[in-house]
């Protein structure tokens, strides 16, 4: 054994066939390193102009070189493809993410832009039947105005008419009462009649308004009872509602206590009708 060893390492030295083989072995080992550092950076300049992560799968992750002669993976760009597959699955949440075209965005936009008109259609019709609605509540209300405006003055028309009326009536009134008073004056004997006021001027002036024992007599005939200012009349004539007529006051100086009850006249009356004509006769004369 040991001679043949012997043998075979002097063969080997002698035979220069072997190391050729391992020297020629060398060399293409060392072509193909070189050349698959090109390729990975050429592939990693093509990866990073496309603006992507260049795909690849398990079969081309080694250089396709006989399988006597395997090379190594590069380890370096394998680690930056699979950062960067990271940081894109990391941006997308890991699902692929399809972003839309021209075309999608385009109509997307135009059925933005038909529901914003439609809207503001819908809007503008609402304005608009708001305004009729308005509108037609204005001119009710005008119609109403006016139609009250107009009974009212239909109605102010009627009471100026009643109003006249009775006016008229009332003048008729006082005319026909004055023409009476003064046929019951008309025999008066105005001396006399001086002569019976001396009874009544301890109390009563009738030329000024000014009050003594009782009220003033100033325009006596035709003025309402009680409404001499300044005296303070009797619940009897203050409930009294009438004016001082010719026959009234007859009635009255003929018996105050019979005529209005519960008078605090301190007079006892005239019982003669012709002195009671005469003195009033004489005030009418006097009458301011």
């Amino acid at each position: 054994m040991d001679a043949w060893l012997a043998q075979l390492r002097k063969i080997a030295l002698n035979d220069q066939t072997p190391r050729l083989i391992l020297i020629g072995a060398t060399v293409v080992l060392f072509l193909v390193v070189i050349i698959d550092a090109f390729g990975a950076r050429d592939r990693a300049v093509v990866s990073r102009e496309a603006g992507g992560i260049a795909r690849f799968t398990d079969d081309d992750s080694d250089v396709t070189v006989p399988s006597v002669y395997r090379v190594p993976r590069d380890f370096a760009s394998e680690s930056l493809r699979e950062a960067r597959l990271a940081q894109a699955e990391e941006e997308t949440n890991g699902e692929g993410v399809d972003l839309p075209d021209e075309e999608e965005i385009a109509e997307a936009e135009d059925i933005a832009e038909a529901e914003a008109e439609l809207e503001a259609e819908e809007e503008m019709a609402e304005a608009e039947a708001a305004e009729e609605e308005a509108a037609e509540a204005e001119a009710a209300e005008a119609e109403a105005a006016e139609a009250e405006a107009a009974e009212a003055e239909v109605a102010e028309a009627e009471a100026t008419e009643e109003e006249a009326e009775t006016a008229a009536e009332d003048s008729a009134t006082e005319a026909a009462v004055a023409e009476d008073d003064l046929a019951l004056l008309a025999n008066a004997d105005i001396a006399n009649g001086e002569s019976v006021w001396r009874q009544c001027r301890s109390c009563h002036v009738y030329d000024a308004e000014r009050n003594q024992g009782g009220p003033h007599l100033v325009n006596i005939i035709g003025r309402e009872v009680a409404i001499a200012d300044g005296w303070r009349y009797s619940s009897a004539l203050q409930d009294y509602d009438g004016v001082w007529t010719v026959e009234a006051l007859l009635e009255w100086l003929e018996n105050p206590d019979s005529y209005i009850p519960g008078n605090q006249m301190a007079f006892r009356g005239l019982r003669d009708e012709q002195d009671r004509i005469d003195v009033l006769g004489y005030l009418n004369e006097n009458a301011q």
